[in-house]
């Protein structure tokens, strides 16, 4: 019972990081099945496979787009999303859910350590 009490208030932790603010010019949104979660002293990842779908939010709606995400996406150990990027990525990870990210597509706005090739900053994440 705990374990689906904590993957309840996990998801609804999730939804509301993604609900929190709106998608802007820049913002990807993706869905992909979770490798990996990582910890690094100045970073917390979620590793992915290549995405099932994506949207781009440039035109102010979501335009469908070939998956061409990342295959990680990552926020700095010190962000107040870093405990909730683990947990929701775990949760995926164990339960073999989906994750819905939402990314920064820029690569000059990556945390410390995300290799621009294949790293971008999470902007929200969603298990389902």
């Amino acid at each position: 019972m705990k374990t689906i009490a904590l993957g309840l208030s996990v998801l609804c932790a999730g939804v509301a990081l993604l609900t929190s603010e709106p998608a802007h010019a820049g913002q990807v949104f993706a869905s992909c099945s979770v490798v990996d979660v990582a910890t690094f002293s100045n970073r917390v990842h979620i590793h992915c496979t290549k995405p099932v779908s994506g949207c781009d939010f440039q035109s102010g709606g979501c335009a469908q787009q070939q998956p061409t995400a990342p295959t990680y996406v990552a926020v700095e150990s010190t962000s107040v999303m870093a405990a909730t990027v683990v947990q929701v990525g775990l949760f995926a990870l164990t339960s073999k859910h989906l994750v819905d990210v939402l990314y920064d597509d820029n690569a000059g706005a990556n945390p410390a350590g995300c290799n621009q090739n294949d790293c971008r900053r999470l902007v929200g994440v969603v298990a389902h």
